[in-house]
């Protein structure tokens, strides 16, 4: 929306993921961001990698996942302690009640297959494209070469240190994540 139409937009407020290296800004790195950039390599490469899989075969999947509940809970708590690295199990960081509505969510739409089509229907995972139109705020502000990366293609304004919360913030960290919210648009207002 920030880029279609910036006039109406007051503000973009996003968790991260506002970029990735490239080839190049691999070739370009510091010291410092090359060893940021290692770790993270490191950290992702402990886990199993769910859009290579989705990308090869999302319907062997689908059909698991919509076929067996013990399918797609095993599925979605093996991501749930994947992405929360920061405690010893998935319900440290979410309520088990909250994990289970979730996968009966899927369960019980019939979703958890088209839910994560997208990932096939794109030839390789890429980031947003920058914008540079309207202030941007982000969440999980995250290493240096990060920050980087999202100022060099974004207006980023606002980048706090030290926020709670791993990959799912909205589920880990509702309240924070809400007041983060209000934080950013107090100041862009």
């Amino acid at each position: 929306m920030a880029k279609a139409d910036p006039e109406r937009v007051v503000g973009v407020h996003v968790e991260g993921g506002l970029g990735f290296p490239s080839a190049a800004d691999v070739a370009a790195m510091t010291d410092a961001e090359r060893a940021e950039f290692e770790e993270l390599m490191r950290w992702a490469g402990n886990g199993v990698d769910h859009h290579a899989l989705l990308r090869a075969a999302p319907r062997t999947f689908a059909y698991g996942w919509n076929d067996s509940p013990m399918a797609l809970l095993a599925w979605m708590a093996q991501k749930f302690q994947e992405f929360t690295p920061s405690v010893e199990l998935p319900e440290h960081a979410i309520d088990r009640d909250l994990l289970l509505t979730n996968t009966s969510v899927y369960w019980f739409t019939g979703t958890s297959g088209s839910s994560s089509w997208f990932m096939y229907e794109s030839t390789e995972f890429s980031w947003p494209e920058g914008q540079s139109l309207v202030p941007t705020g982000v969440y999980g502000g995250g290493p240096d070469l990060f920050r980087r990366l999202a100022e060099r293609d974004n207006d980023v304004v606002y980048w706090p240190e030290g926020n709670p919360g791993d990959h799912f913030v909205a589920m880990e960290v509702p309240d924070a994540l809400a007041a983060d919210i209000r934080t950013f648009f107090a100041k862009v207002r």
